[in-house]
């Protein structure tokens, strides 16, 4: 019997010390965003579209992330996180087009459909500057994004698929509210190098049920945006989003819901 006590007297202060020193949170939800902003591209020397997003319609699509926190010196915490998004919407100018004294004059135009999908992966490397302390919790990274985008003029039989490795500085803040369960937190991802631009802010309430032991599930519902300004392959730091030959300066938005775990 006092063997049986001093195994779990043994256990629960490991799992105290482990809790203490390795962090690891998750969650999965769903998110849905509406555009704006333009797509634009010149096929050739007459031929060019042009893309509002004004009428898109956004589907709901998957979003995952699992972060871990560690006590090793020096060596950074990590967190990855995975979402998709698409749009499918008919908003998009097609003409001819004529340089008169550096005019552009368009001789045709009509209205097409379109679809615009893009998948992205995000591979954060962080520091925790303030962990925990009075319930603020402060990280700052470095964030790979790895950006596979698919567009389709369907009419017109033009197509393209891109993928782009983008670096981000990553910032992280969040507050827990003592003995509640409730949390704010947000996330911005930036980079720009004067022409081109990509930022991803999150800021999102959430609820821990940390009454339950060892695993503490949870719910949170937060808002997401996104920019992607990109002019072809004339950045040195963010590749071409959609294709070589295409500018792109498109937002999305929208929120999103999801459940999460702690332990």
């Amino acid at each position: 019997m006092r063997f049986i006590i001093i195994i779990i007297l043994t256990t629960v202060m490991v799992n105290s010390i482990w809790a203490d020193l390795w962090k690891v949170d998750g969650a999965a939800g769903i998110y849905n965003s509406g555009s704006s902003g333009t797509i634009t591209s010149t096929l050739n020397q007459t031929l060019y579209f042009k893309d509002t997003l004004v009428d898109a319609e956004s589907e709901y699509k998957g979003y995952f992330y699992i972060s871990l926190k560690h006590p090793l010196p020096i060596i950074p915490n990590v967190r990855f996180e995975y979402m998709t998004l698409a749009l499918k919407g008919d908003s998009i100018e097609v003409g001819a087009r004529s340089t008169f004294f550096t005019k552009d004059v368009s001789v045709r135009s009509d209205i097409v459909s379109s679809s615009l999908g893009m998948t992205q992966y995000d591979s954060i490397l962080f520091y925790s500057l303030i962990d925990g302390d009075a319930g603020i919790t402060f990280d700052l990274g470095l964030d790979v994004k790895y950006l596979i985008s698919d567009y389709e003029i369907a009419s017109i039989a033009i197509s393209s698929k891109e993928s782009s490795l983008i670096p981000l500085l990553y910032v992280r803040g969040r507050f827990d509210t003592p003995l509640t369960g409730f949390g704010v937190e947000g996330d911005v991802k930036y980079i720009t190098d004067g022409s081109s631009t990509v930022y991803d802010v999150r800021i999102k309430v959430d609820y821990t049920m940390t009454f339950v032991p060892v695993l503490h599930p949870g719910v949170e519902l937060g808002y997401r945006i996104q920019q992607f300004t990109s002019y072809g392959d004339e950045s040195a730091l963010i590749g071409p989003i959609l294709s070589s030959d295409t500018d792109s300066d498109i937002c999305f938005g929208g929120f999103y819901a999801g459940a999460s775990v702690k332990f």
